[in-house]
């Protein structure tokens, strides 16, 4: 067990920024999930006219800072439950 704490200390000085890292790229990737999945649910290909109003009407109705701002902090609460358990 020593020899495995060492082994994770070693690895984490020599790479000290590798948990920030992934925490970032963790929200990162759960606020782009979400606005997949809200694009993909919102968005028609039936004609080049109709993807075009769909996709101006989504982005004005799930971009606005507010939207955004409730996305991230959904994602943090999540982040937040799964690191503190």
């Amino acid at each position: 067990m020593k020899v495995k704490y060492k082994q994770i200390v070693k690895a984490h000085q020599d790479n000290p920024h590798k948990g920030e890292d992934q925490v970032k790229f963790n929200v990162f990737q759960g606020v782009m999930d979400s606005l997949f999945e809200s694009f993909n649910a919102s968005i028609s290909v039936t004609s080049f006219q109709e993807l075009s109003a769909c996709v101006s009407s989504w982005i004005e109705e799930n971009c606005e800072p507010q939207t955004l701002q409730e996305i991230l902090i959904g994602i943090l609460h999540q982040l937040k439950n799964q690191l503190y358990r």
